[in-house]
């Protein structure tokens, strides 16, 4: 059956070049450009402020001095990396220049831009980059609108039309789920802002009510599995619903019942200093800020107990653990998902400690790739191999990303909130078929001593197999030094003076180097703990503790 999706995959991404091939022809036609021209609007309503995208707003210094340095022309820069250039081009740098001061500097280059780039351009026309830049052109209305050349802002409102236009006549081509979403609600906000173009409102509603009704689980959970999915639409949402009350509007009811459902997984979904873990494609992204924004516009949210939407919670005073007790992601949403059951991310006193590698999605096929098996987590592997299969064929990756030839199943899932400890046990069965193995992981937090115990249990049915070994990872975040005793036990301490101890009584630990892909389009060195062994009995376990440093 694998064999037969990973055809009809092929034929479909084949398919997808043809289909791109013929666009990319069409798009770059003359007679397709002049048909995206449009009718200038009369009025442009303020319908957003820079307050409202503050989390979408990129501060790179790279980039901004960068834009500060340049002499004639921003746009034939070549000393950047590729996702700097991107980042460049979507304009979401816009917002961090100082108004007062380099206003004049903000509309030379937006000029510039349009004066190279007016017309579809592969690179710098693509959905997603485009959508952004018209989030930011629109949301800047203080640096492009207010008080600025009537020539100028003319030409960038027909610019504006004409992106709009080309969005929405191939929003079909945009990826499900986030990037969807966040295409709507630029569709949205240009309909919300020029007047004669309401259209784009209401289509933008209708459509997100229905990408909302396939992406969201019953629970109020994404299908992709992805903690910093569920933030960003939470984000969007909630940036739509305030964008129509500035403008008067009334807010649809599936959107407030959808921040709603978004609202619970994600107050429980987050660690204490706003980090969200680093689960299933995700990577940091801090929501402190957007925290405090919705409690300031009264959006409340239920608090729920120590499992939910898969995850499982065990929380006693300043130590927080989350636990992936998922299934894989549904199939239209698994394009990022990585191969993490039953990892754990550990954090104390806001300072995390272990964690998983994060998602290299922004680094290349082949870092990727890594980022998305199961030893780049904070749990075991048999044999070094991931508990899911991923398509390795570039072609299907490219369009496809990490479809899934084979999935594990979660066959087991318990936890117990007592007065001393919680504990939480999950089983999945992703080694079955290949290995007739099964892994069974037992943590239990002991609220009063402050003390976590791990039990890794391998149920195998392939004794004659002696070549079975396992491997037990703990990733440790970059922040942390770790070292090793005299005695064979491993200290984690932070920056700040909080530390834990690692030990393992009846396996050796070593330390290994690692890389860390949590921080978006950056690669940071870092450490983890290994544990490894045969498996020579029906039944081996691993038992491993972390014991607060006094």
């Amino acid at each position: 059956m694998s064999n037969f999706n990973t055809f009809n995959l092929y034929l479909l991404s084949l398919k997808k070049r043809l289909q791109e091939r013929s666009r990319e022809k069409k798009f770059s036609s003359s007679g397709y450009n002049i048909s995206l021209n449009g009718i200038q609007p009369h009025r442009i309503f303020e319908s957003s402020n820079i307050f409202l995208i503050q989390d979408l707003i990129n501060s790179d210094p790279i980039i901004l001095n960068s834009i500060r340095k340049f002499t004639t022309n921003i746009w034939k820069i070549t000393n950047l990396e590729e996702n700097k250039i991107k980042k460049l081009h979507n304009f979401s740098w816009l917002p961090a220049l100082n108004i007062k001061t380099e206003k004049e500097l903000a509309c030379l280059i937006i000029d510039q831009w349009i004066n190279n780039f007016a017309n579809y351009n592969s690179k710098y026309w693509s959905l997603d980059t485009l959508t952004m830049r018209l989030i930011f052109w629109i949301s800047s209305y203080e640096i492009i609108f207010k008080n600025t050349d009537l020539i100028f802002r003319s030409k960038v409102i027909n610019n504006i039309v004409k992106q709009t236009k080309h969005l929405y006549q191939n929003i079909n081509l945009v990826d499900l789920g986030v990037e969807k979403i966040k295409s709507l609600a630029a569709l949205i906000l240009v309909g919300n802002s020029f007047e004669q173009y309401e259209d784009y409102t209401r289509f933008g509603l209708n459509n997100l009510e229905s990408e909302l009704n396939n992406f969201i689980n019953k629970d109020g959970f994404v299908k992709s599995k992805n903690p910093e999915d569920l933030y960003w639409t939470l984000y969007f949402l909630v940036l739509i619903k305030e964008w129509l009350i500035l403008s008067q509007k009334q807010t649809p009811a599936f959107i407030n019942s959808y921040i709603n459902a978004l609202g619970v997984c994600f107050k429980f979904l987050r660690f204490s200093n706003g980090d969200v873990p680093l689960f299933n494609g995700a990577n940091h992204v801090n929501t402190e800020k957007f925290y405090e924004f919705l409690e300031s516009r009264g959006y409340e949210f239920s608090n729920m107990d120590n499992i939910f939407c898969s995850y499982a919670k065990l929380k006693s005073k300043k130590i927080e653990l989350f636990i992936d007790a998922n299934n894989p992601a549904s199939t239209l949403y698994s394009k990022n998902f990585q191969a993490g059951a039953l990892s754990f991310e550990l954090a104390s006193n806001g300072i995390k400690f272990i964690c998983n590698s994060g998602s290299g999605k922004n680094l290349g096929e082949e870092l990727f790739y890594l980022s998305s098996s199961t030893a780049a987590h904070s749990t075991l592997t048999i044999n070094d191999t991931s508990s899911c299969i991923f398509q390795k064929n570039s072609q299907i990756r490219k369009y496809f990303g990490n479809s899934l030839i084979e999935k594990y199943s979660i066959y087991k899932k318990e936890l117990k909130n007592e007065k001393e400890q919680i504990q939480c046990i999950v089983a999945h069965n992703g080694y079955e078929k290949k290995f007739k193995t099964l892994h069974e992981r037992q943590i239990t937090l002991f609220k009063t001593k402050n003390h976590i115990e791990g039990i890794d249990t391998l149920q195998c049915r392939n004794l004659e197999n002696n070549s079975l070994n396992f491997s037990v990872r703990f990733h440790i975040h970059p922040n942390i030094r770790i070292t090793k005793t005299m005695g064979n036990d491993i200290l984690l301490s932070s920056p700040e003076g909080d530390g834990w101890i690692f030990r393992s009584p009846q396996i050796p630990t070593k330390i290994e180097k690692n890389l860390y892909f949590g921080d978006p389009d950056n690669i940071k060195e870092s450490s983890f703990i290994l544990l490894e062994g045969n498996i020579e009995n029906k039944i081996t376990n691993i038992i491993w503790h972390l014991e607060k440093a006094k």
